[in-house]
């Protein structure tokens, strides 16, 4: 026996509901090249950012705190990395990173923090200016001495970094290398070679140069 074929028909409901199903995604593909501008996406994920952040601040080290849980890096600062030595007015290397944190800490004390958020970093930290009794964290680090002005990113704290470094103050007392250099492998005399230091890209910094 032959089986008997019985031909499909494209009712008025399946017509609908394939018109239906173009449109959605049409409506789709348009949605998507509208987030894929330039920029767009960017200022939707600022947009999902806390305008401002209150709270106990606990010091991560001299250029970040942390909030509720919150990651902040101190925007237009740069300070001395955790492990990073510099050289003192005797010409004795000392801690200059851990002092950076310890002197915020001190300074922060039990105040409350309060900081406006910019943005976010490539660590997913949240990027802020941020305040003590009235008085900006940023600015007192670099005029102390504790951070210099991160001009990569701004240089809304190059005149403190200027006043920081005629009164010889932090840092500037002795010797030290930029942050950003000491993150890419380069070292004061007396502290350990690094590979980037081996390989030829860095010479020693300090008392010999």
């Amino acid at each position: 026996m032959t089986a008997i074929q019985v031909p499909q028909r494209k009712t008025v409901a399946t017509g609908n509901f394939l018109r239906i199903g173009g449109l959605l995604a049409l409506v789709a593909a348009v949605a998507v090249a509208w987030l894929l501008q330039p920029g767009r996406a960017a200022a939707l994920a600022k947009a999902e950012l806390p305008e401002s952040i209150t709270g106990q601040a606990s010091v991560i080290d001299g250029d970040t705190i942390e909030i509720r849980g919150e990651r902040i890096r101190l925007e237009g600062i740069d300070a001395p990395e955790s492990g990073q030595r510099c050289y003192s007015a005797a010409h004795k290397l000392y801690r200059c990173g851990a002092n950076a944190a310890n002197a915020l800490d001190a300074w922060i004390g039990a105040a409350a923090v309060t900081c406006r958020i910019d943005g976010t970093d490539r660590y997913k930290r949240l990027i802020g200016t941020c305040e003590v009794r009235g008085a900006d964290m940023q600015a007192w680090m670099v005029e102390n001495g504790h951070a210099i002005a991160y001009r990569q990113y701004s240089t809304q704290y190059v005149a403190a970094e200027h006043r920081a470094s005629a009164a010889r103050a932090g840092v500037w007392q002795g010797e030290f290398v930029e942050p950003q250099l000491w993150r890419q492998g380069l070292r004061m005399e007396g502290e350990k070679p690094t590979k980037a230091m081996r390989e030829g890209k860095f010479g020693l910094a300090g008392l010999s140069q």
